[in-house]
């Protein structure tokens, strides 16, 4: 009998209806429950919304298709913010901790001691969406309503969208209705959607840093609970990758996960309440801000604009100096910084002034790579969610989306559901194709010239023990909309404390030049790919030559000049042989990595050939070819 009334108060009402769907879609993290498991979960619903909604929902799942004896068992109640807190533990007791099933709806994540101690889980109530709506209406109205209606309808409060929803009325009606109410005094308009910031675990792309993420999460929640020290939790971070990759989004995630406080700051921000004083005092700011509200996530932006002390020239030297002195002094914190955690992100790591990333500061350095095919089509697939047409193949967009990241697949999302907004309909591949710009193939004599290159980086870099070979792949095709992009690379991981020679110097140079060497060897000569952009072949040459002959003393002069590692600090007047010693070290390892490929000259060409054929080959295939060859 229960089942059939339970069944009968869901089906009569949208808004039972759907706060049903939103209930189902968070248990759907614990199967085991829902199949008539035990356990005691506790499910934190939106700001704003009346707990008692939920009551159709969670009696449903508890006593439906249950013999009398399992109905004893199960029970629910509300645990809210206000109210009586003698009477509420005494409706804990009753109705759910001495029960093998229960659920706990609250309005915080502030829970009493009595329902952490016996929760199994704490799961996030999602509010009703478009997609509830339309089921509830189908359900319970027999009435098909579009995703566009169905979010026009969801700006009103559910209770008076619910009565505007009638059986044989349109849903456009229902809207007409709904816009032409007048507002009245304790009324609320329709409210903006706001957006939900997603949680670390629902997002894709992140490997590394995603699992270090989720492991702060897990030691966080140990810190709360008293069974680990704060000096056990990784506590400062370091968040690099070229720009677009979504290392904001990821701060915001990892707060979300972690459920803690969220203080965005930047050095532009603090510059802009004023002058040097009021830049300190904004920095401050935010640093209490975080401390007075632990625990916390205080994400500095682009933190490589404020600078490495090592390379300030005399102009404003001072100034920011002082700048980043302010900064160590607010990381460090003079009472320490317990419960507060520091994540700096930068597209520059080799920014970075040294005393930030020591031991106890952003001590761990994370780098976010751009997202591969199987991630782009996953985040795709999230940023469309129920606005995708049924049916929608979004895994031929994989390859299509090559070279682009977070930032650029959310813009094309957004741009292809106006598309379909405008014409109130799903979004079609049609939509999401049609912002695409037309991929250039890598092929022919293009593709040839990168495969010799880069096979002789990988030679080269095997025989100098440049370190351990991962891997060399070239780019089946790049994106003409970017203007720098690598279409290959040969990939080793390399020990980061070593001891570093004249000769360690002098095998790295060598190593770099080794593509440009290929080139000259089996073109005639080379291309402009060695010497574009940041991080190049001949930039990072050029640097570690330049490091040796003014720094380390390891060039033709003992004596240590200028105050960085960069041409423009060391010209002909303050060093005049200065780039005759560097092009010299240049061309003899540019000299010596020729040598080194004629030698191997036969797995030379082997190895180019199956690169361009094959567009990648691991460590164990070099192998076979290097044993082939032998």
């Amino acid at each position: 009998m229960a089942t059939r009334i339970l069944n009968e108060q869901l089906c009569s009402s949208v808004k039972n209806y759907a706060f049903h769907c939103t209930v189902m879609r968070a248990l759907e993290a614990v199967p085991a429950f829902l199949d008539g498991g035990p356990g005691v979960l506790v499910l934190v619903a939106p700001d704003g919304t009346d707990l008692h909604d939920y009551s159709v929902a969670a009696a449903a799942i508890l006593y439906d298709n249950r013999s009398r004896e399992e109905c004893r068992e199960a029970g629910y109640t509300c645990i809210r913010t206000k109210g009586n807190p003698a009477k509420a533990t005494w409706e804990l007791d009753k109705d759910c901790l001495t029960k093998s099933r229960a659920i706990f709806f609250s309005d915080t994540k502030t829970l009493p001691a009595s329902v952490m101690l016996a929760a199994d889980m704490v799961l996030d109530l999602d509010p009703v969406n478009a997609a509830d709506l339309q089921a509830a209406c189908r359900m319970v109205l027999k009435l098909k309503v579009g995703v566009r209606q169905a979010r026009e309808l969801l700006k009103y409060p559910i209770d008076k969208l619910a009565i505007a929803l009638r059986p044989n009325r349109p849903a456009s009606e229902a809207i007409r209705r709904l816009r032409s109410m007048p507002d009245e005094p304790d009324d609320h308009k329709p409210a903006p959607i706001v957006f939900k910031h997603p949680r670390l675990e629902e997002l894709h792309g992140y490997g590394i840093a995603k699992e270090w993420g989720l492991q702060l999460a897990a030691d966080l929640e140990e810190w709360r609970q008293g069974r680990l020290s704060w000096s056990e939790v990784h506590s400062g971070l370091l968040l690099s990758g070229p720009p677009g990759v979504g290392k904001t989004i990821y701060a915001r995630a990892l707060a979300e996960s972690c459920s803690v406080n969220f203080v965005p700051a930047s050095l532009a921000q603090w510059q802009a309440k004023g002058h040097l004083g009021d830049l300190l005092k904004a920095m401050r700011a935010d640093f209490k801000k975080a401390k007075d509200d632990t625990p916390s996530i205080i994400f500095i932006d682009e933190i490589d604009s404020v600078g490495d002390r090592s390379t300030f020239g005399s102009d404003h030297a001072s100034y920011s100096i002082q700048v980043v002195n302010g900064l160590l002094e607010s990381i460090d914190g003079s009472a320490g910084r317990e419960g507060v955690v520091v994540i700096g992100a930068t597209n520059h790591p080799d920014k970075i002034d040294p005393a930030l990333v020591r031991p106890g500061r952003l001590d761990r350095h994370v780098k976010i790579e751009m997202p591969d095919e199987e991630d782009r089509v996953a985040i795709l697939r999230q940023l469309l969610g129920s606005d995708a047409s049924p049916g929608l193949d979004l895994t031929v967009l994989g390859p299509l989306t090559e070279a682009m990241a977070g930032a650029d697949l959310a813009q094309l999302v957004r741009t292809a559901k106006g598309i379909a907004r405008r014409q109130d309909r799903e979004v079609q591949m049609n939509d999401l194709t049609s912002q695409l710009p037309k991929l250039v193939p890598v092929v022919g004599e293009y593709r040839r010239s990168i495969a010799i290159h880069e096979a002789g980086h990988t030679i080269v870099g095997v025989k100098l023990a440049f370190g351990v070979f991962l891997g060399v792949g070239i780019s089946n095709q790049i994106n003409p909309r970017f203007h720098m992009q690598n279409t290959g690379g040969a990939g080793f991981r390399r020990d980061p404390f070593s001891f570093r020679d004249r000769q360690a110097y002098r095998d790295d140079i060598c190593v770099y030049l080794a593509g440009i060497a290929a080139e000259q060897l089996k073109m005639g000569s080379h291309g402009d790919g060695a010497g574009a952009g940041p991080g190049s072949d001949l930039e990072r040459a050029t640097e570690a030559a330049v490091q040796m002959e003014t720094k380390f003393g390891m060039g033709q002069r003992l004596t240590r000049t200028g105050r960085g590692t960069i041409w423009d600090q060391h010209g002909n007047q303050s060093a005049p042989c200065l780039m005759e010693a560097v092009d010299q070290i240049l061309a003899e390892e540019l000299t010596r990595a020729k040598t080194m490929l004629l030698e191997e000259m036969t797995l030379f060409d082997i190895l180019a050939a199956e690169i361009e054929a094959t567009g990648f080959v691991s460590p164990e295939r070099l192998n076979e070819l290097g044993h082939a060859t032998r």
